[in-house]
């Protein structure tokens, strides 16, 4: 599998109808990463009130699919594990970013709801 970066010169941290939705995209190159997580399993499904990712479309894409989420000051690692590897065809995403300290907060508080605990680290 390999690795694939990116700079995300736009980043929205909006729940969006009850989901928690953090995306980060880069339009002139037309990529972007999606996280989210259904907040109070307002879609009623069973079973997939756990994380979902999204890479550059749906057809890269699956439910509980990082491992490990590692935050910096001016990027985040993605760890898929291998299940999500396999589906997307990629084992880790880096987006790195310019942020101001409560952007940062904001953006490491949305993903700590979105991702089980445990698999959110700051450093």
């Amino acid at each position: 599998m390999t690795n694939f970066n990116f700079f995300a010169s736009e980043i929205s941290s909006t729940p969006v109808d009850g989901i928690w939705t953090l995306g980060f995209s880069d339009p002139s190159q037309e990529i972007y990463l999606l996280v989210q997580r259904d907040v109070d399993n307002v879609m009623g499904q069973s079973g997939l009130n756990i994380h979902y990712v999204e890479f550059q479309d749906q057809s890269k894409a699956c439910y509980g699919g990082i491992e490990r989420i590692q935050i910096l000051r001016d990027a985040v690692r993605f760890r898929l594990s291998e299940a999500g590897a396999d589906r997307i065809g990629i084992s880790e995403i880096v987006v790195s970013f310019t942020l101001s300290k409560p952007a940062l907060g904001a953006m490491s508080e949305a993903l700590a709801h979105i991702v089980e605990h445990g698999r959110v680290e700051v450093l």
